[in-house]
């Protein structure tokens, strides 16, 4: 395994005129090889004048073109800070699913510093019929009723069914859990399928799950693991399923000390996976696993960069939050069999999109 080519899909083009922050960032390749970027961009990194933003590659992800809005709708009478990654389903049809901050005026962080809440979070779901051009204004999905960390993307299975991996979002210091969302229709309509993961008290939240499905109906979910009543990163975890999601066996330990994360599935019972390592060392790795036997066994692993400059304060989730500097990494698969691998990152005091060209 080895790192081709290293690209920034998206930086501010005038940093000294106008402040453009891009974070978030999903990737899909679309029917006809070209690849569609989807970011979110504001004038701060948790400004409420966040929006997505949707970028095009012909070339296998070496360059992008400038980005265009997703839409054009007003939120009123609130302003909603958006966060969206887009699916490329098998009819053609581009989803995109995430969620919003509701924002009551341009200075109220998300987490209030003092007593943790959080402003209203809803989970919103768009399409769109023409490759990423356009798309219809987001709507509310309510899921159980509950505001549900939907910072992934969602997958299609074999059959069909779209899956999601979210956990109900609040930084109390019990009752998290993991859920498995699903959709039969396309995205019209969505519901709860089961739990993935569940702690004694419900210590452990499940953050930035994401999921992929291996043979039909096996699904893997890798997250990070917080225990929230100690206040401590614990390492990455992993659950396997057999029947598309319903059920899941118990937790694997991965043994990596990383945070925000993500997999794609290689072949057989073997996984690709990417960690944002946010504590000393810090790095981005990428690792190739063997799931056999539902284990984590690393065969080969590689760190696209190391720079202990890029860590973040561990004392408690605030401070973690108000310190990163890079996350949400994903990996996607190519035609030409190369994979890209993608995360925001602080670069000269800006928050840019970064890409990585691999081959295995």
């Amino acid at each position: 395994m080895k790192l081709i080519h290293e690209v920034t899909i998206y930086e501010n083009p005038d940093p000294l005129l106008v402040s453009r922050q891009a974070c978030f960032a999903g990737i899909v390749c679309l029917p006809d090889g070209d690849l569609l970027a989807m970011f979110s961009m504001g004038q701060a990194f948790d400004s409420a004048d966040r929006r997505m933003w949707v970028s095009k590659s012909s070339d296998g992800g070496q360059s992008w073109e400038a980005p265009h809005r997703m839409h054009d709708h007003v939120y009123a009478p609130l302003e909603q800070s958006e966060s969206f990654k887009p699916l490329a389903l098998a009819d053609g049809t581009l989803l995109a699913t995430g969620y919003v901050f509701v924002r009551p005026d341009a200075l109220t962080p998300i987490v209030d510093p003092e007593t943790f809440e959080l402003l209203e979070l809803k989970n919103m779901v768009a399409r769109s019929l023409d490759n990423g051009a356009s798309w219809e204004v987001p709507r509310h999905m309510d899921i159980g009723g509950a505001p549900l960390e939907m910072s992934g993307p969602c997958i299609q299975l074999a059959s069909g069914r779209i899956l999601g991996a979210a956990a109900p979002f609040h930084l109390g210091p019990g009752g998290h859990s993991g859920w498995i969302v699903y959709s039969d229709d396309g995205g019209a309509s969505w519901g709860k399928l089961s739990e993935f993961f569940n702690s004694p008290g419900g210590q452990i939240a499940p953050w930035e799950c994401r999921l992929c499905e291996m043979a039909p109906g096996q699904v893997a979910v890798l997250f990070w693991a917080y225990d929230a009543k100690n206040k401590r990163n614990l390492t990455n975890h992993i659950v396997f399923s057999r029947d598309g999601g319903e059920t899941f066996g118990a937790a694997v330990d991965t043994k990596v000390h990383g945070q925000a994360s993500n997999l794609m599935w290689l072949g057989g019972e073997t996984i690709l996976t990417i960690h944002a390592h946010r504590e000393s060392p810090v790095g981005l790795w990428v690792r190739e696993v063997d799931t056999t036997g539902a284990r984590f066994r690393v065969v080969q692993e590689i760190n696209l960069f190391e720079n202990e400059a890029m860590g973040s304060q561990t004392e408690d989730i605030r401070a973690q939050f108000a310190s990163l500097k890079f996350g949400q990494p994903s990996l996607l698969g190519l035609p030409d069999k190369r994979i890209l691998g993608a995360c925001w990152a602080v670069e000269n005091c800006q928050y840019v999109i970064k890409g990585y060209l691999l081959e295995l």
